[in-house]
C-alpha cells in the first residue's frame, strides 16, 4: 500500500516541477533550459499517459500523448517563441488537471 502511495506522491511532485518549468519558459532563458524542459515535459507526459491507461481516462490519454509528441526531444518540433509561450501555459494548465486524476 505504501508503495502505491509513494508512487502517487512522486508523480505529483514531478508534475509540479514540470508545471513550474513550463511557466518559467515564459522568460528568456538559455537554450539548454528549453532542451531540459522538452525532456522533462515529454517524460512527465508519458507517465501521465501510463496513469491514464491504468485508470482508463480517455481524454488524458489523447491529450498527453499529443503533449509528449509536441515536446519530444529526440525529434523536436521547432516553433517560434511566440507560438511556444501559449503552448507552455496551456500545457502547464493541463498538467494541473492531471494532478487531480492521479
Amino acid at each position: 500500500m505504501t508503495n502505491r502511495k509513494d508512487k502517487k506522491y512522486f508523480m505529483k511532485y514531478f508534475i509540479i516541477l514540470t508545471i513550474f518549468m513550463l511557466f518559467g519558459a515564459i522568460a528568456e532563458l538559455p537554450y539548454g533550459y528549453y532542451t531540459l524542459l522538452r525532456w522533462i515535459t515529454c517524460i512527465t507526459s508519458i507517465l501521465v499517459v501510463l496513469q491514464a491507461f491504468e485508470k482508463n481516462i480517455d481524454w488524458a490519454k489523447v491529450v498527453f500523448i499529443v503533449i509528449a509528441i509536441l515536446f519530444n526531444p529526440l525529434a523536436p518540433i521547432y516553433l517560434s517563441r511566440s507560438t511556444w509561450i501559449p503552448l507552455d501555459v496551456i500545457t502547464a494548465i493541463l498538467f494541473i488537471f492531471a494532478i487531480r486524476i492521479l
